[in-house]
């Protein structure tokens, strides 16, 4: 499967993960705290409980659609058109890493957000973006199709490894995360998101150059996914 993907608004998920992200950190980051720096005036929502949360949520998210109709229009048309021009480029670079491996069936939807937290569904292969996001729609849409296909691909390819894994937490999400942190620093995607650094959770950035140094010894998928998964069971196992 080729995966098309297409972009659209959905306030109702967006308000969804807003009430999410503002009690969540991951990685090293504070998800609310960048909530907050991006709209003050949900500041209050620190201090409401889940219900009264959701209310100011729901309210504020309404106006703020209604106030910015027209620029969030511009930017699904301005990201569908960004995305297409790189598209088939990508997959097939992509089909390079993962040895011509198919990508999962889904619906392959980007749904912009005002809010800069951009969280992938693995159950049906959407994801969330930032309508101004600071890598730019290209960055982040590869970032998430490597998702989608290095789950898939991990878990079928080694089931005997990554089947009983959590993509959700643990070291299993932590390989995902910085797996597609050393393949977007690689020449031929650094060509197609044109960004000069890669963005790494904090929490990971300790681990990008050695991990980075493994792809280059190994220049194969399969080993590296063995390995890396060792690499990170013997940090774990260091720090705990």
């Amino acid at each position: 499967m080729q995966p098309k993907v297409r972009f659209q608004l959905n306030k109702e998920l967006d308000k969804k993960m807003a009430l999410e992200f503002v009690s969540f950190h991951r990685g090293g980051i504070d998800f609310a705290k960048n909530i907050i720096a991006l709209h003050p005036l949900l500041k209050i929502l620190t201090k409401l409980n889940q219900g009264q949360k959701r209310k100011v949520i729901n309210d504020y998210f309404d106006i703020y659609y209604q106030q910015h109709r027209e620029i969030l229009q511009k930017c699904v048309t301005a990201f569908n058109y960004e995305w297409r021009r790189v598209e088939k480029a990508f997959l097939r670079e992509a089909a390079k890493i993962f040895h011509h491996y198919p990508f999962p069936k889904g619906k392959y939807l980007g749904y912009l957000s005002i809010i800069n937290c951009n969280p992938r569904f693995l159950s049906n292969k959407t994801f969330q973006i930032y309508y101004r996001h600071p890598q730019g729609v290209v960055y982040v849409t590869m970032h998430e199709l490597l998702h989608f296909i290095f789950y898939d691909y991990a878990i079928q390819q080694h089931p005997q490894i990554f089947k009983k894994l959590d993509p959700e937490n643990g070291i299993f999400w932590d390989l995902s995360e910085i797996f597609n942190d050393v393949i977007l620093s690689l020449p031929p995607f650094k060509k197609l998101h044109k960004q000069q650094k890669i963005i790494c959770y904090p929490e990971h950035q300790q681990y990008f150059q050695k991990f980075q140094k493994l792809w280059q010894q190994t220049n194969d998928i399969d080993q590296w996914l063995v390995e890396g998964l060792e690499i990170l069971k013997e940090s774990f196992c260091e720090i705990h």
